[in-house]
């Protein structure tokens, strides 16, 4: 009774803050709510018998985990040995790769896909390598090899920037009390490295390889058969290929239960937070002639591996020598600007959407944690990182079946794709804005209380300048984001509604790639247009 009092006390406090918070997360929680319960009501219809004896199904279900593993892990000991590498070593261009490696996390899926694809493909670029120097290539690059490089693509980058924080977290009388007690190479890895390491590698590993169990595009396109498939891909193929409602929507149920597993497991496992001190000089002992060469090697090859395919894709729509007809073909193609049209107009809204429920869900639970209410800050604040759970075409095959009987216009469809894209990027613009937003309260709460500082005023005065760069980045993740997503667009697409990932998506399937060229490469400068005007103060800086 006491509690309610009390809570009842600062809702009036505080009318706003607190309406805006309780309509976010219960918004959110009903939606999911109606979604995953219309999904259970259509996976009624399905035999649980038929569920036990579908070999295909327990295939399915074998192979997403095992890719998923296979990524995860290559990507951490990649990823890792990298970091190092790029710590340790001196050279021009850092920042450069800063910023590339943040732009290959939003790339738009398929258009990496289509580079690789040039680079690794039966006529790609490697192929032709090896015919020039008089060997047959027998690569197939379709199916389990096709999807882990791709997987690898992505995420060493990831992997490479989380493991670089790490390092920049050695304190630097550890390194120099280490070089004076002659404790080094692998001595020093273990010693000193690893406490500091350990702590990053399960979180890590949890969310790559969530990451890549969701996967949908990747597989979807280079998986190349059924004995190379997914649940997310499974559920549908369900839909548009079999029309069998009853068996996606079983797929979806097993994919929920799978990934609120991993979740729950991944959040039990996650490290809190901390405020550190960047160290941006950091003291570094002398290295081995050939530990340094083979740290450059590995740079090197890195390097190679992430810029050859965006390389293929800037070389193949400029320099193929049809650039301009396929320009001027764009240019007379209804169906190239309709897409256009959505995409540069849906991912923008997307990412302001995903930015104000952000700040609502924060701002309420902020308050709630000012006031020693930590249970209930918790338990909303977990409500946009359990989203993460729920896959995207999960949350997308719940809608489309609420809606299969309604008859949808095309603005309804642009509402509900770009509802879907803003709660994809919500868990990461939340894990973004969380330690600026109470590091404003735990900095500045008191002198606002006492000022009397409240509403546009302490927005405006006090707290953006510590959000502003925060949150640029946030609406740019999740622009990006939504801007390659292909999972929401391709339930809810028709011929009036489609976007350039769809549109690059069908161009690939029909071998269409001197088009498929010159879509990538619009997709490509959108992204890196973003980066370019958002990154410059969010990245930070390595000597």
């Amino acid at each position: 009774m006491t509690i309610f009092h009390s809570f009842t006390t600062i809702f009036r406090q505080h009318k706003t803050i607190y309406c805006a918070g309780l309509f976010v997360t219960s918004s959110i929680s009903l939606l999911y709510t109606f979604s995953l319960l219309r999904i259970w009501q259509q996976g009624n219809s399905y035999s649980w018998q038929m569920f036990q004896q579908d070999h295909y199904l327990h295939h399915i279900i074998y192979f997403s985990f095992l890719q998923a593993l296979l990524s995860a892990s290559l990507s951490l000991i990649f990823g890792g040995l990298f970091a190092r590498a790029f710590f340790y070593q001196k050279f021009w261009g850092k920042q450069f790769i800063l910023k590339l490696f943040s732009l290959t996390f939003v790339l738009p899926s398929l258009v990496a896909i289509f580079g690789l694809m040039g680079i690794y493909g039966q006529n790609g670029w490697l192929a032709q390598f090896y015919h020039y120097l008089g060997f047959e290539s027998r690569w197939d690059f379709y199916g389990l090899p096709g999807i882990l490089i791709a997987h690898l693509f992505f995420n060493i980058p990831l992997a490479s920037r989380l493991f670089l924080q790490s390092f920049t977290n050695i304190p630097n009388e550890h390194r120099q009390l280490a070089a004076q007690l002659g404790i080094r190479q692998w001595q020093f890895v273990r010693l000193i490295e690893v406490p500091y390491l350990l702590p990053q590698i399960l979180p890590t590993f949890g969310l790559i390889f969530m990451l890549c169990f969701t996967s949908f595009a990747v597989v979807l396109t280079l998986g190349g058969s059924p004995k190379f498939t997914t649940l997310e891909v499974a559920i549908y193929q369900s839909i548009f290929f079999d029309f069998d409602l009853g068996k996606a929507a079983i797929f979806a149920l097993i994919q929920f239960l799978f990934c609120f597993l991993l979740v729950s497991l991944s959040s039990f496992y996650n490290r809190k937070d901390t405020i550190t001190q960047s160290q941006h000089h950091s003291w570094l002992d002398t290295q081995t002639f050939s530990v340094k060469f083979f740290q450059i090697i590995l740079l090197l090859l890195t390097l190679l591996f992430i810029l050859m395919p965006l390389i293929y894709t800037v070389w193949t729509a400029l320099f193929s020598g049809q650039f301009l007809w396929q320009l001027k073909q764009a240019w007379q193609d209804s169906e190239f600007w309709r897409a256009f049209a959505y995409s540069l107009t849906l991912p923008p809204l997307a990412g302001l959407s995903t930015i104000i429920i952000a700040m609502c869900l924060l701002y309420f639970t902020r308050d709630l944690m000012w006031r020693n209410l930590t249970w209930f800050a918790n338990y909303f604040l977990n409500l946009g990182i359990v989203i993460l759970a729920i896959p995207t075409l999960v949350l997308g095959l719940g809608l489309f079946l609420l809606l299969r009987e309604i008859d949808t216009t095309t603005t309804l469809l642009f509402f509900i794709v770009m509802i879907c894209n803003a709660l994809m990027a919500l868990p990461f613009a939340i894990r973004v804005l969380t330690m600026p937003m109470y590091n404003n309260m735990f900095f500045y709460e008191k002198l606002c209380i006492s000022l009397n500082i409240q509403g546009w005023r302490r927005f405006a005065y006090i707290e953006w300048h510590n959000l502003k760069s925060p949150l640029k980045y946030s609406f740019t993740l999740a622009t990006c984001l939504s801007l390659g997503d292909l999972t929401a667009i391709s339930l809810f697409g028709n011929q009036d509604f489609s976007s350039l990932p769809q549109l690059l998506y069908q161009q690939l399937a029909h071998y269409q790639m001197q088009n498929a060229a010159v879509t990538a490469l619009v997709l490509l400068i959108f992204c890196a247009l973003l980066f370019y005007f958002v990154e410059e103060n969010t990245v930070e800086k390595y000597d």
